[in-house]
């Protein structure tokens, strides 16, 4: 059995005093936020582990993350759902409540004590993770890895979607092909993404052009806009982009558009998700060429990992991927020469 950690090895692996570790893990908004961030880090390195008071199963499960527009938003809107339906079947109530990435402090439900384990949907920071893992609850990522942090998690093969996606547009005689991030080259998401793309074009003998990876963000869909802007004042501008959202691609069309272009006749566009419209939208939609993912699947999943881990807390952290499809539409087309 492994030993058991004590907050006085945190405070003297920090340099502070034990109870500004014990102020860390229970009021946290009494310490400065880089000492909390140390004492957090150091409790991880170290394996420390927080007792619960209180075992008893209540059959309650948290969902959380870093804003309501995020949690109830088209993408994650459809994970939340497909969560609640499966967590209906299995008789267990499900709580939901966000927070700013900046608040200093964990959603109120962390300090009723009621939870079994919670579900964090999208992108988190590593300060909040760490904060969400020292309740000493089971906790499952949805939908974003931490880097760094093993942790269950279950995600879409955002790598092979954009893999075969990219090697589609291949097939069709591109070789000038663009790909437009959903954020910084780091971000785990973004990162498996990009080797997807990379590994396509690097497998088909084509080089892949730094001018052509342009960075955008999930959550910022104008930044499509400025992206396409650049590539198209390149001295050899792309034929095909390959975006990692249909928001961005979508965004990147209608720029196209404005710009004078046509699609696909002089540029591919590609998404990433197949998020369905409303009929009065998709209606006046371009018909995306897009990677497919079971949003319905990815939640029913999260929720079955989490009970699996409340029932055997012991099990190894592993990353849970699902598998994607490629979804032939309207936006993309052969090179003309």
């Amino acid at each position: 059995m492994a030993r058991k950690i004590r907050i006085k090895e945190i405070a003297k692996e920090v340099g502070c005093s034990v109870a500004t570790v014990s102020q860390a893990f229970n009021n946290p908004k009494l310490v400065n936020r880089q000492t909390r961030a140390e004492i957090l880090e150091a409790g991880e390195r170290l394996g420390y582990v927080r007792r619960r008071s209180n075992k008893k199963r209540r059959k309650i499960i948290g969902i959380t993350g870093i804003s309501h527009d995020l949690i109830l938003g088209e993408y994650y809107s459809r994970v939340t759902a497909a969560i609640l339906s499966a967590a209906k079947e299995q008789d267990v109530n499900v709580v939901i409540e966000d927070f700013s990435d900046e608040e200093d402090t964990l959603p109120r439900m962390f300090a009723k004590k009621v939870l079994d384990g919670v579900l964090i949907l999208g992108r988190i920071s590593q300060d909040h993770v760490l904060m969400i893992k020292q309740q000493n609850i089971p906790l499952v990522l949805c939908g974003h890895p931490i880097p760094g942090i093993e942790l269950h998690t279950v995600i879409s093969d955002g790598r092979a979607g954009i893999y075969e996606m990219t090697k589609h547009i291949i097939k069709l005689g591109h070789k000038n092909i663009a790909h437009m991030t959903g954020g910084p080259h780091f971000d785990p998401v973004v990162s498996d993404r990009l080797d997807g793309f990379r590994y396509a074009m690097t497998e088909a003998g084509l080089s892949v052009n730094d001018e052509y990876i342009v960075v955008g963000d999930f959550c910022a869909w104008e930044t499509a806009a400025r992206a396409v802007e650049e590539l198209m004042k390149l001295k050899a501008p792309p034929t095909a982009i390959v975006c990692e959202s249909d928001a961005l691609a979508y965004t990147a069309y209608q720029r196209l558009k404005e710009m004078g272009y046509k699609v696909p006749k002089d540029v591919s566009v590609t998404g990433f998700d197949n998020l369905p419209f409303p009929p009065y939208i998709d209606a006046v939609k371009p018909k995306l060429t897009t990677v497919d993912v079971n949003l319905d699947e990815l939640g029913r999943t999260a929720v079955k990992v989490l009970l699996d881990i409340i029932d055997n807390p012991s099990r190894a952290a592993y990353r849970h991927t699902l598998p994607v499809k490629l979804i032939e539409k309207g936006t993309v087309g052969p090179v003309i020469k």
